[in-house]
């Protein structure tokens, strides 16, 4: 027993898996960092309300004194445009001029604006950002009802309405973010799933299947045929690309079709008003046009380009890392650096808006080039084209530079030496 336990452990714990654990621990660590700043930098936010104050009266100055009491930073400013444009404001709550008078004097409900500014789709930031209007009109009750009203009036429980605007790539409309959001976010949160699984699977499945052919001892025969080498990788890479290919869209649709039901189960069809209902689709429609946030048709050929990139780049690494691994039982963690550097971009683009973090996390994140497909549609419906066009251009200098270490490592004899190497002590043995 103990000579056999030596001998599996020796055979799993070789320099190759060694190797990937030690990449694969440096990743771990570093881009744990990166998710943990990222995320806490978003509920930091969560603390600042920030109010555009046009009425300016007593009221109005101890609604805001109120909010700090409760922990919240107050910001202040005269005009929402120039503060987010000027001093990167992500919301802000307004106060109509003749607030207090309908408040104090008149006993009337009024109405609050409520502004966001649209800079990415994912919904996950959303929820950590939360909402500053419904901060703002709980303070006002309070204020109201401890400092300057008293009696049973109505108007109390529900002092003020909230219109929602939202604004993205310099224009303003009267639309509510989250629904902004949720119209775009199917698309945009299924393609990146559909890239991840289609990532993982391609270099999980070419690593394996070169594993194989070391194990079966058919690789030497492929080599040693009179087949240019580089007709050898590109079937490959075609056939894992498939496969991969045919798993995506199966999990794709699922992903699809479950979200559909999560979405139709919660809906009373029989108490809906479909009139309504309709009429809040074609305005979410309408302000998406107006925000400019539609891709145009070659910012989609853009995006299949990336993807076709991003897949080249997964196989071609594949290849060279299942040239180094000795046998199927080490292909699993030879794929560990693919899926890690995969999964963080892929974790961190659903949590936060990558193009918007501090410029050394950028820069360690744009030098995966993964990170740039999962952005893409980010960058398109946000118009950063020169981060888009530029990060496609390093994919092909990426891919190229690849593509040229694959061919040279096969054209060597080095595959030709460690499968000799591994036939003697299989012998030996």
């Amino acid at each position: 027993m103990t000579h056999l336990l030596k001998k599996e452990l020796s055979e799993l714990f070789n320099k190759q898996m060694l190797i990937s654990l030690a990449v694969s621990f440096f990743i771990i660590v570093i881009l744990g960092v990166l998710m943990t700043t990222t995320v806490s930098g978003e509920i930091a936010d969560t603390g600042t309300v920030r109010i555009i104050d046009c009425d300016d009266t007593a009221f109005t100055h101890d609604v805001a004194a109120y909010l700090e009491e409760q922990g919240y930073t107050v910001l202040t400013g005269t005009d929402f445009a120039q503060e987010a444009d000027t001093h990167h404001w992500t919301d802000a709550v307004l106060f109509p001029a003749g607030m207090t008078e309908a408040l104090l004097e008149r006993h009337e409900s009024c109405t609050i604006e409520s502004y966001s500014v649209l800079r990415s789709t994912s919904t996950v930031a959303m929820t950590i950002g939360g909402t500053g209007a419904q901060t703002v009109s709980d303070a006002i009750q309070a204020v109201l009802s401890e400092e300057y009203l008293t009696g049973d009036l109505a108007f109390l429980e529900d002092p003020v309405d909230t219109v929602p605007y939202t604004r993205a790539n310099g224009v303003t409309v009267q639309a509510d973010s989250a629904a902004v959001v949720s119209s775009l976010a199917m698309f945009d949160m299924l393609m990146p799933l559909v890239l991840f699984l289609l990532v993982v699977l391609t270099a999980q499945t070419i690593i394996t299947a070169i594993a194989a052919e070391k194990t079966d001892k058919t690789l030497e025969t492929l080599l040693s045929a009179p087949v240019p080498r580089t007709t050898i990788i590109g079937a490959k890479m075609l056939a894992a690309l498939i496969v991969a290919g045919t798993y995506a869209a199966v999990y794709g649709l699922g992903f699809a079709a479950s979200m559909l039901m999560t979405v139709s189960n919660g809906v009373e069809v029989s108490g809906m008003d479909v009139g309504a209902a309709f009429t809040d689709l074609v305005n979410t429609r309408t302000a998406i046009e107006t925000l400019n946030l539609e891709i145009p048709a070659y910012g989609w050929l853009g995006v299949l380009m990336q993807l076709a990139l991003t897949l080249g780049i997964a196989l071609t690494a594949a290849i060279i890392l299942g040239a180094m691994v000795q046998d199927a039982k080490n292909a699993q963690s030879a794929s560990l650096p693919i899926m890690l550097c995969t999964m963080f971009p892929y974790i961190l683009s659903m949590v936060s808006d990558i193009r918007n973090l501090d410029s050394g996390m950028r820069m360690l994140l744009y030098a995966i080039p993964f990170t740039h497909t999962f952005i893409a549609t980010s960058c398109l419906r946000f118009h950063d084209y020169p981060l888009f066009w530029g990060g496609m251009a390093y994919q092909a200098v990426f891919l190229a530079a690849l593509l040229f270490l694959a061919v040279r490592l096969y054209n060597s004899d080095v595959l030709f030496i460690g499968l000799r190497k591994r036939s003697r002590k299989e012998q030996d043995a």
